[in-house]
């Protein structure tokens, strides 16, 4: 189904603003590995949560995960605490009600679908940067649903006007549909009244970004 064209909040992990912030506690960069947070920073203004009364752009919601138990390190890399801890976010009222692994099988698009028609849900989809050759996680927030295809917001593009596409972008002439270019989909909802929960264990079962990927630059930007 077709939805009409909406407003969001654009977060580009280029933005001068931000983009040489560290991500966490680390020695990257939200400029070459913050498109995790730039979603998701999307998807919460738009939903209208902050972060201690101001508006969660990505170094503050940055700074909030670094304190907050929203990032991890690698065993190999003890000190470079920047893996995303996707079941972070409850101390400021939103749940993961869904972590979807389709790395190895068609995405549930109808799944995505019925989340990004509810107001209360947002969702960051996992693609991969450059389609064709070695893998490169990257993430995107979905905004719109089409019948084989998903509009972004895309950290990746700079400039507040630019509206970009998951099959334009993200996919192969010969994939068919959506569910072919989503490796994974992470869908959030804000709780009602202001609900807020603990922090996950990081000694019990809990959803981590598993690693970072350098992406290999577009038109001699660094990423």
């Amino acid at each position: 189904m077709e939805r009409d064209k909406i407003a969001y909040m654009m977060y580009s992990q280029l933005d001068d603003r931000w983009q040489r912030v560290m991500l966490g506690e680390s020695s990257t960069t939200i400029g070459a590995n913050g498109c995790l947070v730039c979603s998701v920073a999307s998807g919460l203004a738009d939903s209208g949560v902050d972060i201690y009364g101001i508006p969660p752009d990505p170094p503050r919601l940055n700074r909030w995960l670094a304190r907050n138990r929203g990032f991890v390190a690698s065993r190999d890399r003890p000190r470079e605490r920047n893996l995303f801890v996707f079941d972070s976010l409850g101390a400021l009222g939103v749940k993961m009600v869904a972590y979807i692994d389709a790395r190895t099988r068609p995405a549930p698009t109808k799944r995505l679908e019925e989340a990004l028609e509810k107001e209360n849900q947002f969702a960051a989809i996992h693609v991969d940067f450059r389609p064709g050759g070695t893998p490169q996680q990257h993430w995107v927030r979905a905004i719109g649903w089409y019948e084989n295809d998903v509009e972004v917001m895309d950290p990746w593009v700079s400039g507040p006007t630019q509206q970009s596409y998951l099959m334009t972008r993200y996919a192969l002439p010969s994939w068919e549909d959506a569910a072919r270019a989503i490796f994974r989909i992470v869908i959030y909802e804000v709780l009602e009244d202001g609900a807020k929960s603990s922090p996950p264990s990081l000694t019990g079962r809990t959803y981590i970004q598993e690693k970072l990927d350098p992406y290999q630059p577009y038109e001699g930007k660094d990423g």
